[in-house]
């Protein structure tokens, strides 16, 4: 597989509505030519996975949740940092 930047990362999570397992959806996504499995923890994974067969995918993962993952979202730091007092 050429990787040209195109494709796009997906985040799938399996449901309670599922009717795979997520053995079996791994399967289903690994049977696209251009499908890369990038993490699987438990029920979700992390896919790039080319762009015009998401909705194909979507289709073949009934009670599955398939999103886009987005930019990073910056995380303030709530941290509360003490300065030792100075003489």
């Amino acid at each position: 597989m050429d990787y040209t930047g195109t494709m796009r990362r997906l985040v799938i999570r399996q449901t309670r509505n599922a009717t795979l397992s997520a053995d079996q959806a791994e399967g289903v996504v690994r049977a696209f030519d251009q499908a890369r499995v990038l993490n699987r923890e438990g029920k979700t994974m992390l896919v790039d996975f080319d762009p015009c067969d998401i909705d194909r995918l979507r289709e073949r993962l009934p009670g599955y949740l398939v999103t886009e993952q987005g930019p990073p979202i910056p995380v303030p730091e709530h941290c509360l940092h003490i300065k030792p007092k100075t003489a």
